[in-house]
């Protein structure tokens, strides 16, 4: 018999759990407000009587302290009931086991679960919970899932999905499918939202096995452009602290992002899923401290910039040496070879009476193998001291232990982290591969190879406390990048991206050269674009042809590129358009300039027709929701409802960082695709009518 057959006793049923929410919620209410009044006796008692016994206000404050912890929780379980009243549920599968004397049992799945007291049952499940993976898992029949005593097989006989917002029950659909196509089209129909939503009622079952993998101690998930690659990494987040709970925590976790926007664009989905938001950092930062800060360099972006404005050819051609993985193997021998030659031992006379030998001091650097080489001199002083006062019986002041200390050092000379990479391109008979700027500003794909060799010759930073890494945008980090990371974050790792979507196609990486960095590496793929029509992702094939990429049905306008006579009249059309977006129902326009120059210059302009547009920059922090104008590197990540890409001609668009551009702008477009253009159009857009 099927419990709640039709969708009024599904309404029934949804009103009766809100009942039995908003009693909970009044009961920890009460809860609450007790525990403050105690608190405020506690506070009384202990104000109004100063001169009591010692020991009773040792015991208070354990009362007091016991009471706050005990507050804290319920406070957090009031803001979780808080979040269920809301959205109870989105799905239930009903499942009976093959098992003698088993009952079918209705599984209600939601954001949280819900546990009732006072019927002692699971009214409402984790969507992280074992059991509810069958949901996203399996049709009608035979279904299996793996709990913490083994697997548990049995049958799925009911598969529902629901949409309830505000406690009202607005459609439920019987499905025999993984996650419905009704329901997903309508998901994937709305507008683009000011920050990243949590996609639980949604999630397929290709993105559910990458979720819910906890075998893989790195995981590459190679994600077509709108695959939900990023989202699919925060989920798997949330279910990793779901599923290591007691082990593993919010602040354990760090997240490697392309820039505070996207940091901020995404903020949303873990407080969303009941968990705290997680540390980032970005890879230019974490270089820079390995590096103690003290060298001025170009940033990612700044060198973007540069190979979309004026790139030489040499400029290429050091970025593309330093993005392979040979370049990488020949900086690991060249370590050796300063291991076997930069230390050159020489005699020091300690006392008027008393030299140390040089073949004594060499054996001491060989002996002290184990330390980084800069890291020998304190240990080798200490050593030879302790060796030489034995022998010649006599005290080492300060002054002489200092001398000592002070000559070692003098004989190795890899002690200046640039002069030793100058070095290094010598030795290889490549000297024009490192050209340091005006002012001594390195170069950004200096930067990494700098810090690789600073870990080299000074050891590793002190320890870290991250037990997980998530790495975003991954195709944007060189082999020798990532061979840092792998020294400094030993943990587990989720790593991400689409090569398809490089912003530096010179020293950009691919799954498979991140895979051969980590020997562990197990590369994921995400081939189902969700993001954009057919029509737009159509168009942006053509751009740049993804064989692997697998649209979602869900049909739209065609794209369009208009043709204007002159800038000023292109300018004016934009307006236009804008003013035709502000007339819909859409929420989110992004105008993607190639460059962020650009991007600017279309700002002022346009400042002159509406004022309610927002500048993006590489300074911003905050990601905000209307009419957006940024360059594609920064839109990376980000979709909108509606993308405007302007001065798409064949000067601003020809090589093949301006195709990559092209690409990644052309992907932020949900629903509607503008490009606009005067004099002649780019050659990339001869394929796209």
């Amino acid at each position: 018999m099927t419990f709640n057959k039709t969708e009024t006793e599904e309404k029934k049923y949804l009103q009766q759990i809100i009942t039995i929410l908003n009693n909970t919620i009044n009961n920890t209410d009460a809860f609450i407000k007790e525990h403050v009044d105690t608190l405020a006796e506690y506070k009384d008692y202990l104000w109004s009587n100063k001169d009591i016994d010692p020991h009773e206000i040792r015991s208070m404050r354990e009362s007091i302290l016991n009471h706050f912890a005990r507050g804290e929780s319920v406070i957090d379980k009031r803001k979780r009931l808080g979040k269920i009243l809301d959205i109870p549920y989105f799905g239930r599968i009903d499942f009976k086991e093959k098992k003698e004397g088993s009952k079918l049992i209705p599984v209600y799945i939601g954001v949280h679960t819900f546990y009732d007291f006072e019927t002692k049952s699971h009214l409402i499940y984790d969507w992280r919970a074992p059991i509810s993976s069958m949901f996203y898992d399996y049709e009608l029949g035979d279904a299996s899932y793996l709990s913490p005593s083994g697997k548990i097989e049995g049958e799925l006989s009911l598969k529902r999905q629901f949409r309830i917002r505000k406690g009202n029950m607005e459609y439920m659909i019987e499905s025999s499918l993984t996650v419905h196509d009704d329901i997903l089209q309508k998901e994937l129909s709305s507008n683009a939202d000011d920050k990243m939503k949590n996609i639980v009622a949604t999630i397929q079952r290709e993105q559910n096995r990458i979720i819910r993998n906890e075998d893989a101690r790195v995981l590459i998930i190679q994600g077509v452009a709108g695959s939900g690659k990023t989202s699919i990494a925060l989920h798997r987040i949330a279910y990793l602290l779901y599923s290591r709970k007691g082990n593993l925590s919010s602040k354990d976790i760090l997240i490697i992002s392309p820039n505070k926007v996207f940091a901020d664009y995404i903020s949303n989905v873990l407080p969303e899923l009941g968990e705290e938001n997680i540390s980032e950092t970005s890879i230019d930062q974490i270089l820079s401290n390995i590096l103690d800060n003290k060298y001025t360099y170009q940033n990612f972006f700044d060198q973007v910039n540069e190979l979309l404005s004026s790139p030489s050819p040499d400029f290429i051609d050091r970025i593309r040496y330093k993005a392979t993985t040979d370049f990488t193997y020949q900086l690991n021998r060249f370590i050796l070879h300063i291991e076997n030659n930069y230390f050159k031992a020489v005699d020091v006379k300690l006392t008027k009476h008393v030299t140390v030998p040089a073949e004594f001091i060499e054996e001491q650097f060989r002996r002290f193998d184990r330390y980084p080489m800069r890291r020998r001199f304190e240990t080798m002083t200490d050593y030879i001291l302790e060796i030489m006062t034995v022998q010649y019986r006599f005290s080492v002041t300060t002054a002489e232990k200092n001398l000592l200390k002070k000559e070692i050092k003098k004989m190795f000379t890899g002690n200046n982290d640039v002069q030793v990479y100058k070095d290094f391109f010598a030795w290889m008979g490549k000297p024009e591969m490192f050209k340091m700027r005006k002012n001594r500003v390195l170069e950004y794909s200096d930067l990494a190879p700098l810090a690789y060799i600073h870990i080299a010759l000074e050891g590793n930073p002190c320890p870290n406390h991250v037990k997980h890494l998530l790495i975003d945008e991954m195709q944007d980090y060189s082999p020798i990048q990532y061979g840092i990371i792998q020294k400094l974050y030993s943990c587990p790792k989720t790593i991400l991206g689409d090569a398809s979507q490089s912003v530096d196609p010179y020293g950009s990486s691919t799954a498979d050269m991140i895979r051969k960095v980590f020997a562990t590496g197990k590369v994921m793929k995400l081939c189902k674009s969700y993001r954009s029509t057919c029509e737009i992702t159509a168009f942006a094939q053509k751009i740049r042809t993804n064989a692997e990429l697998e649209p979602v049905a869900r049909h739209g306008e065609k794209p369009q590129i208009i043709k204007f006579k002159d800038e000023e009249e292109e300018i004016s059309g934009i307006a236009d358009l804008i003013s035709t977006f502000k007339k819909s129902t859409h929420k989110s326009l992004g105008i993607i300039c190639k460059t962020e120059l650009q991007a600017k210059e279309i700002t002022g302009k346009l400042k002159l027709y509406m004022d309610d547009i927002y500048f993006l920059s590489n300074q911003s922090s905050d990601f905000v929701r209307g009419i957006v104008i940024t360059s594609a590197h920064m839109a990376k990540g980000l979709e909108f409802d509606e993308v405007i890409i302007p001065q798409a001609n064949d000067k601003n668009y020809n090589s093949e960082i301006d195709k990559s551009m092209l690409y990644v702008a052309i992907t932020r477009a949900m629903h509607r695709l503008t490009l606009t253009y005067c004099g002649k159009r780019s050659a990339l857009l001869n394929h796209s009518d």
